[in-house]
């Protein structure tokens, strides 16, 4: 169960990678979506396979992230 995790999720970061390491202004950003579309297909594939707990943790990760990066952002105001 956790290596058919794992693929999706490798694929999704791959595909972040391949993103933002684009340069975009020129006709070799053609890749850049195309990676940004397969990385959010896998990243619906790994959500979609992984157990709850993994869910719940990820979700409760970019919460706290969120929540940090806001207050950053507000103090900054």
């Amino acid at each position: 169960m956790i290596a058919s995790c794992l693929i999706p999720f490798t694929l999704c970061l791959i595909a972040g990678l391949v993103t933002a390491g684009t340069d975009n202004r020129t006709l070799d950003g053609i890749p850049a979506p195309i990676a940004a579309i397969i990385g959010v297909c896998s990243l619906i594939w790994f959500l979609a396979l992984c157990p709850w707990p993994v869910e719940l943790a990820l979700v409760l990760a970019v919460l706290v992230f969120g929540k940090a990066y806001l207050d950053k952002i507000l103090k900054l105001g």
